[in-house]
């Protein structure tokens, strides 16, 4: 092989080598690019479900609430079972979506799920959790609505 013949081999191995490296990083960052925008889409619907679920929350209180406020004498009121079978259903379906309830009563205050209203004498240590006025719930393991408490002094 001739040195000229020899050289534009040489080039030519350089710029296959110089090619082949840019395409694997093209390959790569596409494939970062695809992973990146799959985990902001999964994000965003989460964020979606959040906001959702905020929204819907007062509806689940307002349930909770009136079973709560239930007279006697309708306990056994097929409107009022059908009534507590819709909260039942819509609860369920909250819970089955990723809403997770925020347990508060007789657990140490922690300000990053609860949210102190009021400071009451208790039998119970300092701090202590004896009261719960509202729900808090987490939704993917973040907290929307942290729970209102009554905490012993």
């Amino acid at each position: 092989m001739k040195k000229s013949e020899n050289k534009k081999y040489q080039e030519l191995e350089t710029k296959i080598a110089e090619l082949t490296a840019g395409w694997q990083r093209t390959q790569a960052d596409f494939l970062n690019f695809k992973k990146q925008t799959a985990d902001e889409r999964i994000r965003l619907i989460k964020s979606a479900g959040a906001d959702l679920v905020d929204q819907l929350l007062p509806v689940l209180d307002h349930f909770q609430l009136a079973a709560r406020h239930l007279p006697k004498e309708l306990e056994n009121d097929n409107w009022a079972i059908g009534i507590k079978q819709i909260e039942k259903q819509f609860e369920n379906i909250l819970f089955e979506n990723g809403l997770e309830r925020i347990i508060s009563i007789d657990r140490e205050f922690d300000p990053e799920f609860h949210e102190a209203v009021e400071e009451v004498e208790s039998e119970k240590p300092s701090g202590t959790i004896v009261d719960e006025i509202l729900s808090g719930y987490k939704f993917s393991a973040v907290v929307i609505r942290p729970a209102k408490v009554k905490v012993a002094k």
